[in-house]
């Protein structure tokens, strides 16, 4: 009979991409493997082991390690008063843990009368897929068969240059000097701050927000990065609760709460703002809330809390698709189109930070790339005249050099074919590293950030996303933002001097020809989700927004399965997950494939398949 495995996220982390890395591990070895939906309580993870009795069971929490522990803990101890950690046949399950490197320490020290398998990040993707097989036993012909097919997709090719040049950025940068003081109108206004230093710079934005029992830790960081004159623009990370339950006090209690800053009222907002008064001014954002949004947008402004900011929208996520938060998604894609719509009318730059989520989850290249059409469908629907798209390079790790650049190049391509002739609407690029890329050793992650950033200036971004080089160990604080960012403003410098040798990789063969490929799969698929939209006429590709930028129709968009990806673990949409296949292909690419020939297919093929499954 084939082994079971059953592996889940505790207590709502939305963190799933290395559960689906693992899955496709574990059903190439010939495993069966229920993966639960992230949000799901631990009540129905015990319920779901009752009733599938599996093998294998992992576990992961990405987020604060005393926390994870405590979740982790409370797992366990319910499974040993349930009599779970034995199958129905007295045989006692395997039982792993995934999470930070210090996470997983702790579960191994606190819980070492239950022999969990630590399962901590490999220094490379191919080591992953061995440390999966050594969890679950497997050690014959299938492990070489296996590792040799994950080798093959795993060791894209590189832009060597960028090799030795992160070299050079990451040593000394302590000499970098602050980023300049923003005039008057800069402080207002953030396309006016990224005028005045483009191109000679991007401007720098961070998120950051210290989890703890009050907004203090997060007020004196604030403070300090500002001081420190390191970036324009502060995104608040903020907590599981705050999220929720922002100005609802009452909710808070007995509830777990991590993630970032747990700002709970108007006042918070407003010292929060403040602590950014001082240095060289950087404005301050919220991060996305996943209740209320509209009203939140509100509250903001009222504490001056947008002044001189752009703000991200999600549109598929941040809901129960995600596990994220409580709404249902057809209704939360309306109120994301509510909440844009509302910015809009105070003149506020949008980003609506959806496709990366995509990417998590190992959605094609295609799907991607529809997708930042779909976000500036309804960006071109609300009136947005400042449209902030956000790059995510390195996501999923495994992705190529080329296939990044050749991605994003395709999707800038692609939102301005959407654009009206008669519209005016800026389009500002902004580029980061993906957080999962970044390796446990801090020397390796230092020339890791050096290497991105300098490849995310092929596309002249306005906007550098700084995401610390520590994220693999532990959440940000205040030193390793002031750090990292030294890092990143040596690397744009590095790259000004060698722009004219490394801008020859844009118009190189694979990378011009994968770009076209994918502007032809995503119009297929933009025309596909138009037809949705029961006013639909066939005409020109500038009148597509009209279709697209229906809340309805891109509802329906996802529950037909034309918008999935297989890292989708919630229901209803899972089933369409689950006949919704991707690999990396050779040149570091993500393409869906047929399962049986493991051969790439069009996303025409994959909607045919789908629909043909369906039937």
């Amino acid at each position: 009979m084939t082994e079971r495995i059953l592996i889940a996220t505790l207590a709502d982390d939305p963190h799933t991409q290395g559960l689906f890395n693992f899955t496709r591990i574990a059903r190439e070895a010939g495993f069966d493997v229920l993966s639960l939906p992230p949000g799901i309580t631990g009540e129905k993870i015990l319920e779901h082991i009752q009733t599938y009795d599996p093998e294998f069971i992992g576990f992961s929490y990405r987020l604060s390690p005393d926390i994870g522990l405590d979740q982790m803990s409370y797992i366990i101890h319910r499974m040993a008063e349930h009599n779970l950690l034995v199958k129905s046949n007295g045989e006692k399950r395997k039982i792993a843990f995934a999470g930070l490197p210090a996470t997983v320490d702790l579960v191994a020290g606190s819980l070492r009368d239950y022999s969990i398998t630590g399962i901590k990040q490999a220094h490379e993707p191919i080591d992953s897929a061995g440390t999966v097989l050594d969890y679950l036993g497997v050690y014959d012909e299938r492990r070489e068969k296996i590792l040799k097919s994950a080798k093959a997709r795993l060791t894209p090719p590189r832009i060597k240059e960028l090799d030795s040049l992160s070299e050079i950025v990451s040593g000394d940068v302590s000499i970098e000097v602050p980023l300049n003081i923003p005039s008057e109108q800069a402080k207002k206004s953030y396309t006016a701050r990224i005028r005045e230093v483009w191109p000679q710079r991007p401007i720098i934005r961070t998120h950051y927000g210290e989890p703890g029992e009050t907004i203090a830790p997060t007020v004196t960081g604030i403070e300090k990065i500002a001081e420190a004159g390191v970036v324009d623009e502060i995104s608040l990370g903020s907590s599981d609760l705050s999220q929720r339950y922002y100005n609802e006090p009452d909710k808070w209690a007995g509830k777990k709460n991590d993630g970032g800053v747990p700002y709970k009222n108007f006042h918070d907002l407003v010292l929060l703002r403040e602590a950014a008064r001082r240095g060289n001014y950087p404005s301050v954002k919220p991060y996305a809330h996943v209740t209320c949004m509209e009203s939140f947008v509100e509250e903001c402004i009222k504490a001056d809390l947008l002044t001189g900011s752009h703000q991200a929208v999600p549109l598929f996520w941040f809901n129960k698709l995600d596990g994220r938060g409580p709404s249902d998604v057809s209704e939360s894609i309306k109120e994301h189109i509510r909440t844009v719509k509302k910015l809009t009318a105070y003149n506020i730059p949008v980003e609506m930070n959806d496709p990366n989520h995509w990417s998590s989850r190992w959605a094609s290249d295609a799907v991607v790339v529809a997708d930042y059409g779909l976000i500036a469908s309804v960006m071109i629907a609300c009136g947005v005249s400042d449209m902030v798209l956000q790059m995510q390079f390195n996501k999923p790790k495994e992705t190529s050099d080329y296939g990044d650049i050749a991605k994003f190049l395709a999707a800038k391509e692609l939102v301005q074919k959407l654009i009206p002739s008669d519209m005016a609407v800026n389009i500002w690029i902004e580029a980061r590293t993906g957080i999962e890329h970044f390796k446990p050793d801090l020397n390796i992650a230092r020339k890791q950030l050096a290497r991105s950033t300098i490849l995310q200036m092929l596309l002249n971004p306005h906007a550098l996303h700084l995401v610390s080089y520590c994220e693999a160990l532990y959440a940000a604080k205040s030193e390793d933002i002031i750090q990292s960012s030294g890092i990143i403003r040596k690397a744009v410098k590095v790259y000004h001097k060698n722009k004219e040798d490394l801008q020859k990789y844009i118009n190189i063969h694979e990378i011009q020809e994968r770009k076209e490929y994918l502007l032809k799969e995503s119009l297929f698929l933009l025309e596909k989700i138009a037809t949705l939209n029961p006013s639909y006429r066939e005409g020109s590709v500038k009148n597509l927004y009209r279709y697209l930028s229906d809340g309805d129709t891109i509802y329906e968009a996802l529950k037909k399965g034309y918008m999935s990806a297989p890292g989708i673990f919630t229901e209803p949409f899972r089933e369409n997950a689950l006949f919704t296949h991707t690999d990396i292909i050779p040149g570091g690419m993500i393409n869906s494939i047929d399962p049986q020939s493991l051969t790439s297919i069009t996303e025409e093929k994959r909607i045919q398949k789908l629909m043909g499954k369906r039937d």
